[in-house]
């Protein structure tokens, strides 16, 4: 998986996690996948944090 894939991955579970109901969030696995992402991310830019994925939105919304 190449970075814009990690990063649009990333930015498809942001949006749904944004659009679960607060009744539904405690059955969905939407924030265990973020973590997942999150981890794949700080593994791939170590001591970034997620920098880079904040960086590409950036660039994704100046498109």
């Amino acid at each position: 998986m190449g970075d814009d894939e990690l990063f649009a991955a990333m930015g498809d579970l942001e949006g749904e996690s944004e659009a679960l109901s607060p009744d539904k969030r405690d059955g969905s696995d939407v924030f265990a996948r973020i973590a997942l992402v999150e981890t794949a991310i700080e593994d791939r830019f170590p001591g970034q944090l997620l920098t880079p994925y904040k960086e590409w939105q950036k660039r994704q919304n100046d498109i």
